[in-house]
């Protein structure tokens, strides 16, 4: 009998072992579902924007434009045209700097710090010290357009970070400076980002657009502004976080646009109003951290944002992505068209057509040949 019962009280242990393995399984089994969920949840969350694709396109062409209408800083009959050219477009790079804050400032919940400076080497250092070289040796050795300096380090030093060799590198730097900054705000704590960087866009905005620009109307000369930041550019890290991911309700958005107007108007009334006047340009309107590039700037990316929606209810989405992939070859090729086409053909450089419609061209070729260039091994790099 006591045989009997130990035996029962072994049975049921070996049942209760297997219930308890059962139900750990089980609750692995949850576990291990909703790590997949979770997965899977971030996949969806950090898809390809669209709109950003979008936004990239219409940057790249501006930013051919802005140096097809490189006369903007020449006094002549071409001016009035061009200076309203050039308030349209002067958005080009800091559309680009908003796309930058709206995608990487969060790159910390995709990848590590690790792949971040890889992908940021690959898309931005490796091209400009590639192209500086190829716009030396074009430069000097093909179109023979700039004086040749005796080749050694001090020289090559300097000319590879001066922008006479390569004009866009002022650009680019802009774009460096905000790579390298963005890794200490992606770690700020997600619930706070839009509470830390709103306030941070404030502070910008009123340092190095708001005091600034009203000073240069009263008597710079009386007034001086030590509180101007030289790291402003950072501001677009901001605000293209914020337009990214803030529902702004209708009157918000209102006042966004209603500031872009105004900005746009400022850029290209006051510009024009005291060129005349003074028979010489006026460039008290230009700087990109400028009051009316910062409020112009960022209401276009916002209308490039909502108006995407009915674009690509018109145009396939997946073409829109393919093109942008491309768009920073624009940025590295436009002045080998640009230069190739002043030393083989003799036309009029400020004629409207060259400025406006000959962007556009310029614009096309440059994808194509960034599309060719991508193909190639090795070279494929230059054109990230």
């Amino acid at each position: 009998m006591e045989r009997d019962i130990t035996n029962f009280e072994k049975i049921n242990e070996n049942e209760s072992l297997n219930q308890n393995k059962e139900l750990i399984s089980l609750v692995n089994k949850k576990e291990q579902y909703l790590n997949i969920s979770n997965i899977n949840h971030r996949k969806e969350n950090f898809k390809l924007l669209d709109y950003i694709s979008l936004v990239k396109i219409i940057s790249s062409i501006f930013v051919v434009m802005m140096h097809t209408n490189a006369n903007y800083y020449i006094y002549n009959e071409y001016w009035v045209s061009t200076n309203i050219i050039t308030s349209f477009i002067y958005c080009a790079v800091p559309l680009f700097c908003l796309c930058i804050g709206a995608t990487l400032l969060n790159f910390n919940e995709k990848y590590s710090l690790k792949v971040y400076y890889k992908r940021r080497i690959i898309k931005i250092i490796i091209p400009i010290m590639g192209w500086n070289i190829i716009y030396y040796f074009y430069r000097i050795y093909i179109i023979k357009n700039f004086n040749k300096t005796k080749i050694n380090f001090i020289s090559l030093y300097n000319l590879y970070f001066s922008s006479s060799l390569y004009p866009i590198i002022d650009s680019l730097r802009i774009f460096i400076l905000g790579y390298f900054i963005i890794p200490l705000l992606a770690y700020v704590e997600k619930k706070n980002k839009i509470k830390i960087y709103y306030y941070c866009f404030i502070i910008l905005l009123i340092n190095n657009s708001i005091i600034p620009y009203f000073i240069n109307f009263i008597r710079p000369k009386l007034y001086n502004w030590p509180y101007n930041y030289n790291f402003g550019y950072i501001i677009y890290l901001f605000a293209g976080y914020i337009i990214e991911n803030y529902n702004f309700n209708k009157i918000t958005k209102i006042i966004i646009y209603l500031s872009g107007i105004i900005g746009l108007l400022l850029r290209l009334n006051i510009a024009l109003y005291l060129t005349l006047k003074n028979r010489s340009v006026d460039q008290s309107q230009l700087g990109y951290v400028n009051l009316p590039c910062v409020f112009y700037s960022c209401s276009v990316f916002l209308f490039i944002k909502e108006i995407s929606l009915y674009i690509f209810k018109i145009i396939n989405k997946q073409y829109i992505n393919k093109i942008a992939s491309l768009s920073f070859g624009p940025f590295f090729l436009h002045y080998l068209f640009i230069w190739t086409l002043r030393h083989l053909f003799s036309f009029n450089i400020y004629s409207f057509i060259y400025r406006f419609f000959g962007a556009f061209v310029i614009s096309f070729f440059c994808f194509i040949l960034t599309a060719i260039i991508k193909k190639i091994p090795i070279i494929k790099y230059l054109t990230p």
